[in-house]
């Protein structure tokens, strides 16, 4: 079986992750056969080297993006490869794609659903893109039921697929201590926010909660992992509000992430337009952290309410403070929370599970 997975770029990113984790699992799988197409030569994963898998890419890192061009180079690698499927990872490359798929009518396999923003915030122009990329894709994958419900595929050939997380990535991490050194965290305690700069992201809220606490607390850091997205505005401003506090740290974009969230004792995500399934509040779970984040999108179906962390809806942000507060001076609950967080990773997220999952859809169409 020969299986193209078409993705914009490598970067650091919750959808790349995810490809990178099934693609890890399939290479076990001596029968397949991958390719990775890639738009732009963008590869932040040391991991990916170890994979051997074949890899092209369509234009150059700085090049402009000419649609037509694109298509036509998609077509030619297509005919070339001559794959039994097309599996894409975005909605752009399942659109640039579309005419291989009806030339060559190859089964498309359409995973552009990564997210579960509200249905009206979506562009019209998206809405009508999804809709003719939903026509044509065989099978249309999400990785929640909030996606299923923000984008509204035909359901007839929709399917959930959650993320799956390789556990053995968790495992011979290097010292807390020295992890804590190295990245100036002299507190015994700390809360953690991976993600990037970017409006999807509320830094600002998760700086201004540091704040609060940090008036009366000099024994919590506030860690903020990621770099600036395309409008670096955000970072600044996240910047601006941290107004140089000492407990709140910018680590920019790391290699060690699972390391440095073994270090903390919370991890937050702020997300105002909603997730699907977020590779971060996995990570801090399969690392067994308690998780603050929104009740919105696909995180209800990850975290129950006290559970294995905590759901916010309405709190401002002194209300927040004080679950951070209590989450850190109750050892007891922040260790039921991030076990029962781990249990749930073992179960519904692992990697087999996903890769399974994958692999009987491929067998469908072969």
């Amino acid at each position: 079986m020969k299986i193209v997975f078409f993705i914009g770029n490598l970067k650091g990113g919750g959808k790349e992750r995810r490809l990178l984790e099934l693609i890890k699992y399939l290479c076990n799988q001596s029968e397949l056969e991958i390719h990775i197409l890639l738009i732009r030569k963008y590869i932040d994963y040391p991991i990916f080297n170890q994979l051997n898998v074949k890899y092209t890419y369509i234009i150059n890192k700085n090049n402009k993006k000419i649609p037509l061009y694109i298509v036509y180079k998609v077509l030619l690698f297509i005919n070339k490869i001559k794959p039994d499927i097309i599996h894409t990872w975005g909605s752009e490359e399942t659109f640039y794609i579309l005419l291989s798929k009806i030339l060559f009518k190859i089964p498309l396999i359409n995973g552009q659903i990564t997210s579960a923003p509200p249905k009206e915030s979506i562009p019209l122009g998206q809405r009508i893109l999804n809709k003719i990329n939903f026509a044509f894709s065989d099978i249309i994958i999400s990785n929640s039921y909030a996606g299923i419900e923000s984008f509204n595929p035909p359901r007839r050939k929709s399917i959930v697929i959650y993320n799956g997380i390789d556990l053995k990535r968790f495992e011979d991490l290097t010292d807390k201590d020295l992890i804590k050194e190295k990245y100036g965290i002299i507190t015994p305690f700390a809360v953690i926010m991976v993600a990037s700069f970017t409006k999807n992201k509320d830094y600002n809220r998760f700086i201004r909660i540091a704040n609060i606490i940090c008036q009366n607390r000099k024994d919590i850091s506030f860690i903020c992992v990621g770099g600036p997205g395309k409008d670096i505005s955000y970072f600044e401003l996240a910047k601006k509000i941290a107004a140089n506090n000492p407990l709140i740290i910018f680590t920019g974009i790391i290699s060690e992430v699972e390391a440095l969230v073994n270090a903390c004792d919370i991890g937050v995500l702020f997300s105002p337009y909603g997730e699907g399934i977020s590779n971060a509040i996995l990570e801090y779970m399969a690392l067994s952290k308690p998780v603050i984040a929104y009740d919105s999108g696909g995180t209800r179906e990850v975290i129950k309410n006290g559970e294995n962390g905590f759901l916010i809806k309405e709190e401002d942000d002194e209300q927040i403070s004080k679950i951070i507060i209590e989450l850190i001076d109750n050892y007891k609950l922040r260790k039921k929370l991030g076990e029962n967080g781990r249990k749930k990773i073992e179960e519904y997220f692992n990697i087999q599970k996903m890769g399974k999952e994958y692999m009987n859809i491929y067998d469908k169409f072969i």
